[in-house]
């Protein structure tokens, strides 16, 4: 039986010993980063640093195989002339991820017009821990981003050179290119279509370049809120090895208006147990971390990012590995 991979994320790469030493003592076999800043001469990752990176997470005995993020692809998914010189250093980095022995990268696929970040607002949960509320009706009538107004066949068509001109180096460089879905579910916002938005739409991506390095960051969250029954899609994605990580989120409400909840919530949408009992039927092999958590009394934010606060990733954390711990001694 495959042994789960626990992680924690690190935003804005922070692996200070602190941080490292709290993974370990949590129980974590992964990282998972956010990769290097390129300087103002040049947007690819260099290996040195990826390299150093690695190697901070390895003396604690940490794995760092997978970064959540990319390099730049701006340019590309918004179709402006000069996407070619980006795309070649996109495929610098990837010959430099593969050499440095970082498996996954977080691949962008959209503009970065806000979604989550302005649509929604934190409110109380359980105990008077305050979490994230989705408001549709805070966004949809937004006026376009500075990037203008797009079709879904143009980001479509976007998405398709990108993953033309790409794929290939990431299959030489041993690269697996993770997409994660929209988030929210819901399109257009601001002028920009939000495209992978359903099962089928992921489906019709790994259709356009049929490579086992193209898949998905498994956001339990957002396949919740497309009303898709999140076992269901584990297997779906997962009986074909196409999750590359996954993040072990959970949400109450539907479209138009969503909360995040605590993991272990009877008002979420996902059926925690069912969901982990599916990675390990579909032989899930990635890294999975706990994704966005209330704010506890007590609590400091992470890296000042909204949902990552270090007291509701530790309960996290117990209560996932005590569904796993469960779930192998039933299976075996």
């Amino acid at each position: 039986m495959v042994k789960m991979r626990f992680a924690v994320v690190l935003p804005g790469g922070r692996y200070s010993p602190e941080n490292l030493r709290l993974a370990v003592q949590l129980g974590c076999t992964d990282v998972i980063g956010h990769g290097p800043s390129p300087g103002p001469e040049s947007e690819v990752w260099e290996y040195a640093e990826l390299v150093k990176m690695k190697r901070s997470c390895e003396e604690f005995g940490l794995r760092l195989e997978v970064f959540e993020a990319s390099p730049r692809s701006d340019k590309i998914m918004l179709g402006l002339p000069d996407r070619g010189e980006q795309l070649e250093n996109y495929c610098k980095s990837l010959d430099n991820l593969g050499a440095a022995g970082i498996k996954v990268i977080q691949a962008a696929h959209g503009a970065p017009v806000g979604g989550w970040s302005i649509g929604s607002v934190e409110a109380p949960t359980r105990g008077g821990a305050t979490s994230r509320v989705f408001y549709w009706d805070r966004i949809k009538d937004a006026p376009p981003s500075e990037y203008g107004v797009y079709t879904e066949d143009q980001v479509w068509g976007n998405l398709t050179y990108f993953l033309k001109g790409v794929v290939p180096t990431a299959e030489d460089a041993g690269v697996k290119l993770a997409f994660h879905p929209s988030d929210p579910p819901m399109s257009p916002i601001r002028g920009y279509p939000s495209i992978l938005r359903s099962i089928e739409a992921y489906d019709r991506m790994m259709e356009i370049c049929p490579s086992e390095n193209v898949g998905l960051t498994f956001c339990q969250g957002c396949f919740a809120e497309m009303g898709v029954g999140v076992p269901s899609a584990i297997r779906h994605f997962g009986r074909e090895k196409r999750i590359f990580f996954a993040h072990f989120r959970n949400v109450k409400g539907s479209i138009p208006r969503f909360q995040e909840v605590f993991h272990d919530d009877p008002e979420g949408l996902a059926d925690m147990f069912q969901a982990m009992k599916a990675y390990y039927e579909v032989g899930f092999e990635g890294p999975m971390r706990p994704d966005h958590a209330p704010m506890m009394e007590g609590d400091q934010r992470l890296g000042g990012h909204l949902g990552y606060y270090v007291l509701g990733k530790v309960f996290a954390l117990g209560y996932m590995k005590g569904l796993a711990e469960s779930i192998e001694k039933t299976l075996c």
